[in-house]
């Protein structure tokens, strides 16, 4: 690791504190498959927005479907919160009751307290917006395995245009060359992350870890990104680290 140095009054300066090794980590696709729990989110909001207009469940698909549709490749798509804003229904209702349906990646637990031990902060960075992770996070029983959450609703941003990560190096004071990126999507986890010199691990697995008003980040699959490491089980990461 590197020392900071710092210039007072033209003289060079020598911190001693090193800086910090971390690991970003996505969420859906590479430590959670939440395939299952967003489909079912989708379909109680559109029941939701049927019971509220008093339309057939039909025309409620219609327009939530839509909605999403205008919205596609931004970060607002990820923000559940908002959209039970747009309809006046309530977006957490939707999550809670699906929760169940939520499945950690195998060895999720083993390999987040395997990189604590080796010396990393683990930092989640994910597309979703805060208080959607948060309560995922907390019913899967791994917040705590966290030393950070930067979500799309604190960076204003996809994963894509490099904020979530810039943010989490100044931070956590990291050091990009001895820091990694582990994600499913070549978009929006390993090509923003090798721009900024973050060493890339890319799961092979997340690809089928999707729900269907996915189409986009599918896409986002077929990209043909050239990562550091490939790796088809999370265990992998041990030989890497």
């Amino acid at each position: 690791m590197q020392n900071l140095r710092i210039v007072v009054r033209g003289i060079f300066v020598y911190n001693s504190r090193p800086m910090s090794k971390i690991i970003f980590w996505d969420w859906t696709g590479t430590l959670a498959d939440e395939a299952r729990l967003d489909e079912a989110v989708c379909h109680s909001l559109e029941e939701d927005i049927s019971a509220k207009r008093n339309i057939p469940l039909t025309e409620a698909e219609r327009l939530f479907n839509n909605h999403l549709k205008d919205i596609e490749n931004s970060w607002q798509w990820h923000d559940y919160i908002q959209h039970g804003k747009d309809f006046e229904v309530d977006w957490k209702h939707s999550q809670e009751i699906n929760l169940d349906k939520l499945v950690l990646v195998p060895h999720a637990r083993d390999i987040l307290k395997y990189a604590k031990g080796k010396g990393f902060l683990n930092v989640l960075v994910t597309n979703a917006v805060r208080d959607v992770v948060l309560l995922r996070a907390k019913h899967a029983g791994v917040i705590d395995m966290f030393e950070g959450v930067i979500a799309s609703s604190d960076a204003k941003a996809l994963k894509a245009e490099g904020k979530h990560f810039m943010d989490g190096l100044k931070r956590f004071d990291g050091e990009p060359s001895q820091s990694y990126s582990v994600g499913d999507n070549p978009v929006q986890d390993i090509q923003p992350a090798k721009k900024i010199g973050l060493k890339t691990i890319f799961c092979e697995f997340g690809e089928k870890l999707v729900h269907y008003h996915s189409e986009h980040i599918s896409n986002n699959h077929r990209e043909m990104i050239t990562a550091d490491h490939r790796i088809k089980s999370l265990l992998d990461i041990k030989r890497i680290l």
